[in-house]
């Protein structure tokens, strides 16, 4: 009995919120289910085609291009998805719910994608530093663990201890260890922006994935100098981060997770690495999803769908930068 209380006034706090931050979404909905009501009523059916176009009038106010009705339209037909799931794509709703709906969500398929570009597109290097790196039990770090295919001598790992997170990691407390391959792993629990242990210019590669938005913008700054001291001549920045065109669009408030401290836009973030001593020679979108982008509409199953890159940072829901030392 309490906890059925308990749970309907979360459920009455969720509704409370979304009638507070996305009143426009609700008013959309309701204005698109009204229209579909009155074709039922009046038996006028409608074939999923049309049903397309019809949610982009009312709910996206604007047309759809072809081959955005055929991705939604192939979803349909093949009953991937029902009409209502598709309603629910565009509109901010919680993991839970998106999983139930969609059998899987964006996050799996995002890792898909980062996995594709580690695997494929980072630079070969013998001596790397990674920001941000630690993967819990997995002791080899995340660059490993995501199938980085060169076999480099060491890794350094750089990341904050469990106590100062917000969702603690089981990091192993060893400072050291050895992959099977023979790789070298060191472990510094410690903030991105302090490479003092470091001398200059012994480091291949540099990566930073996904950490770059947890500091702040000055604080990057550090970063990016420090790293241009460590790098050898000629050796590679890379990284990847949250692309903002598109995340401003799946949340209405804050960013997309809570311990981000800013998301970058892509010409922004590149604007700010090359004043310091760096030359960005690839970028790459990761997660396209140009629906979205084009309309201003977050649309979850475009990111479902959506497990490899694009040549185009601005419409990756996040985006890679390769950089060289100049």
């Amino acid at each position: 009995m309490q906890n059925s209380l308990q749970n309907k006034k979360l459920l009455a706090f969720k509704v409370f919120r979304y009638l507070i931050f996305y009143p426009f979404d609700l008013l959309l909905i309701s204005s698109f289910l009204t229209i579909n009501s009155f074709y039922q009523l009046t038996k006028i059916q409608t074939n999923n085609e049309t049903y397309i176009i019809n949610l982009y009038k009312y709910l996206i106010n604007s047309p759809p291009l072809e081959e955005e009705v055929q991705f939604y339209l192939k979803k349909l037909d093949s009953g991937e998805i029902t009409r209502t799931s598709l309603i629910f794509s565009f509109l901010m709703i919680p993991a839970e719910t998106e999983r139930k709906l969609f059998k899987t969500n964006g996050i799996l398929s995002h890792h898909l994608a980062r996995l594709t570009l580690v695997q494929e597109h980072l630079p070969p290097a013998k001596v790397i530093l990674d920001l941000g790196g630690a993967a819990g039990h997995l002791v080899e770090g995340s660059l490993l663990a995501m199938g980085y295919p060169s076999i480099p001598d060491r890794v350094h790992i750089i990341d904050l201890p469990p106590e100062q997170r917000m969702f603690g990691s089981a990091i192993l407390p060893t400072n050291e260890v050895t992959t099977p391959q023979g790789t070298k792993v060191t472990y510094y629990y410690q903030s991105m922006t302090d490479l003092s242990n470091f001398e200059n210019e012994i480091i291949d590669l540099v990566w930073s994935g996904q950490s770059i938005e947890h500091i702040t913008e000055n604080e990057a700054e550090k970063v990016y100098m420090e790293v241009h001291r460590v790098l050898k001549p000629g050796g590679y920045f890379c990284l990847d981060t949250p692309n903002r065109k598109l995340t401003r669009l799946q949340v209405k408030m804050g960013f997309v997770h809570p311990e981000h401290k800013i998301e970058y836009c892509p010409e922004d973030l590149i604007n700010n690495i090359e004043k310091f001593g760096f030359k960005v020679v690839d970028k790459k979108a990761v997660s396209p999803m140009p629906f979205s982008l084009r309309t201003g509409r977050f649309s979850r199953l475009e990111l479902i769908d959506s497990v490899g890159l694009s040549e185009y940072p601005d419409e990756g829901y996040s985006f890679y930068l390769k950089c060289k030392k100049i």
